[in-house]
């Protein structure tokens, strides 16, 4: 306490830390991204109390302006919806709703608002009410320049910490996105390695977005024989091409995921039933005829066999290898 009386100030909510991707490619943006002013909401009920308060600072200088003004709590909060400011400035005492029922509710549905209380009664109680409502600063009137100057600071220098965390959490999060295939394929190989334990597999599911419901798998080779030299085909534009055949003909029909993997591509199936296999093979028969003739492809399918765990597709894939084996005595483009 000093001379002013009490001074509470509410931080607002805090961002969490997340793993940095580009330390340099988080912090460059800040320039180009950084808001030109945050917004300030006045609510007194004496017009010369916000008038007063409107005159004390120079808000521009400090990156603030007045957006608005309310006369009571229940006229705050709608001014908050249609305005979203960054800075609530309340007193206490107000017809309909006062300024600690503003700040309560105004710390339940809008955490991210900083709230400063002001009043003109010195009492105790009024202040250990503030700290309740997780206020930090309370301003006694008559509110002094400099005193209200060095909060607004206060407030600007945290805002623009929040403001610099929420975007990179942005940033991240959008680069997450970006890198989520490149993740996801490095989750099939793994899995098919018999790389991840089984009880850890839920939580990579929920993590890297693959919505696997089952509740049979069965792993699926597509290995393209060598081209002919003379057809002047490029290998891995060929593999392209397949890859990209098989996600057409598969993904959404069959619920499968395709990925490279050791020169070949692979597919993981979700079936309903087992018996559902028959016709899967059958629709990987009539791909590969269909892949030779739009791809110029001569595509092997080997199937492995139907499990009920996904822990279980590395021994689907072994027995999808061991199918591909075989074409050297069924021949090629066709399902093994």
């Amino acid at each position: 306490r000093n001379g002013q009386g009490y001074i509470l100030f509410n931080q607002g909510i805090q961002y969490g830390t997340v793993l940095c991707y580009n330390k340099r490619q988080l912090g460059k943006g800040r320039k180009e991204l950084k808001m030109d002013k945050y917004k300030v909401l006045l609510v007194d009920d004496e017009e010369e109390a916000i008038e007063a308060i409107r005159l004390k600072l120079e808000w521009e200088t400090l990156g603030f302006e007045v957006i608005g003004s309310a006369n009571n709590g229940v006229k705050a909060l709608e001014l908050v919806e249609r305005l979203q400011p960054d800075v609530v400035i309340t007193d206490i005492k107000m017809p309909y709703m006062d300024g600690l029922e503003l700040a309560r509710a105004l710390n339940e549905d809008y955490q991210n608002i900083h709230i400063i209380i002001f009043t003109g009664f010195d009492e105790f109680e009024y202040a250990k009410e503030a700290i309740k409502i997780e206020a930090e600063e309370y301003i006694l009137k008559p509110i002094n320049s400099n005193e209200l100057r060095e909060v607004f600071e206060r407030i600007r220098t945290n805002l623009d910490r929040e403001l610099d965390e929420k975007r990179n959490i942005e940033k991240l999060r959008a680069y997450y996105m970006e890198s989520l295939p490149v993740l996801q394929e490095n989750f099939y190989t793994s899995l098919i390695e018999g790389r991840i334990p089984a009880s850890e597999i839920e939580k990579y599911l929920k993590q890297y977005q693959i919505p696997w419901s089952g509740p049979y798998y069965v792993a699926t080779i597509l290995h393209i024989s060598t081209p002919d030299p003379q057809l002047e085909l490029d290998p891995f534009l060929l593999g392209m091409s397949v890859k990209q055949l098989a996600e057409e003909q598969f993904v959404d029909k069959w619920r499968s995921n395709t990925f490279f993997y050791l020169g070949d591509i692979l597919v993981i199936t979700q079936l309903k039933e087992t018996e559902e296999i028959t016709a899967y093979t059958n629709a990987m028969d009539r791909f590969c005829k269909l892949a030779k003739r739009v791809c110029g492809a001569k595509v092997t399918a080997g199937i492995g066999p139907v499990c009920d765990e996904i822990a279980e597709l590395p021994a689907s894939y072994q027995g999808a290898r061991n199918a591909v084996s075989y074409r050297v005595i069924y021949g090629n483009t066709r399902a093994i």
